[in-house]
């Protein structure tokens, strides 16, 4: 029997590519590269490569942040609406947002002959942000704000004439009481803007 040579090239080019899939051996699969992690630095700012457990501490570090900032708006929020009050006072809100010196300070401002009710006007927040490396009364986080009154007018409890608001920069402190993350210290300054 003869054999068609369009046949035999055939059989020979299969005989040849099991000779090299047998000598080639078992492919490796290639390996899987591990999960790349992004965490903000402490300073914040834009992510940066980093390792799982590194990624762990970012993001309870992130949190920490992020409650920190809901605390501050709502006392800010609050402290805002009690300033058009010629009589503020300590309010529930106040308490669940403050403690230790903080809550002291802002006793003494409502009380103050000095204290000065805002007739016109807004105060607005213009910058809340982290505040890396520094604590105070204990503090386990804190944030730096800049607030604007400059806006506003403001009359003395004393009797003096009205005056213009001011711009305020500020670092604030917080603590846990029963678990709760309050503002306990802040230091303050005013400024020409923020």
């Amino acid at each position: 029997m003869t054999s068609h040579p369009r046949f035999s090239l055939l059989c020979g080019a299969l005989a040849a590519s099991s000779v090299l899939a047998a000598c080639a051996g078992p492919s490796t699969p290639s390996p899987t590269p591990s999960p790349t992690y992004q965490c903000v630095p402490d300073a914040g700012g834009d992510p940066v490569p980093c390792g799982p457990i590194e990624y762990e501490q970012a993001q309870a570090r992130d949190a920490l942040y992020a409650e920190a900032e809901a605390v501050y708006r709502r006392f800010w929020a609050e402290s805002d609406r009690l300033y058009a009050s010629e009589s503020p006072e300590v309010t529930p809100e106040i308490e669940a947002t403050t403690a230790g010196n903080f809550l002291k300070y802002v006793e003494e401002e409502f009380a103050a002959p000095s204290y000065a009710r805002r007739l016109s006007g807004n105060t607005r927040l213009v910058r809340l942000e982290r505040y890396v490396g520094v604590s105070r009364s204990g503090s386990i986080v804190s944030l730096n704000a800049c607030w604007d009154s400059s806006g506003a007018t403001f009359s003395p409890r004393n009797g003096g004439p009205a005056t213009a608001g001011v711009a305020v920069d500020e670092n604030v402190f917080f603590s846990r009481f029963d678990g709760v993350l309050k503002l306990v210290d802040a230091e303050s300054e005013a400024v020409n803007q923020c």
